[in-house]
């Protein structure tokens, strides 16, 4: 009895640690950089409860769209935003060029401030 007790406990350990593993966000070994960038432009959009958000900014001379994936923020043009730029290698070790993505950093402090 003691023996399966035993196992239970360390299949649920490991069923947890695999869990929580897979519920932190994702950053690339490849390289990331933290930007702190100026709002060009908000695009956004309602569907009911439902909520889109983006930005554009301007990243060394280039226009990108930023995604706010859990639409967290409500910057508005001229405001800064922090960004996490990621590079990645083309998928699975196939050929192609190294790939670039931009997520919005949400700033917990100012959101529970109740500033912008």
């Amino acid at each position: 009895m003691k023996t399966k007790a035993l196992l239970g406990v360390s299949v649920t350990i490991l069923l947890c640690a695999v869990g929580w593993t897979m519920a932190i966000p994702f950053i690339p070994e490849e390289g990331h950089e933290r930007a702190e960038l100026q709002v060009l432009k908000v695009f956004s959009a309602r569907d009911g409860d439902a909520v889109f958000r983006a930005y554009m900014v301007n990243w060394k001379g280039q226009e990108v769209v930023v995604k706010d994936t859990l639409a967290k923020t409500d910057y508005h043009v001229g405001d800064s935003a922090v960004v996490l730029v990621m590079k990645h290698k083309f998928p699975k070790g196939g050929v192609g060029p190294d790939l670039l993505s931009f997520e919005i950093v949400p700033d917990v402090q100012l959101r529970n401030s109740g500033t912008r």
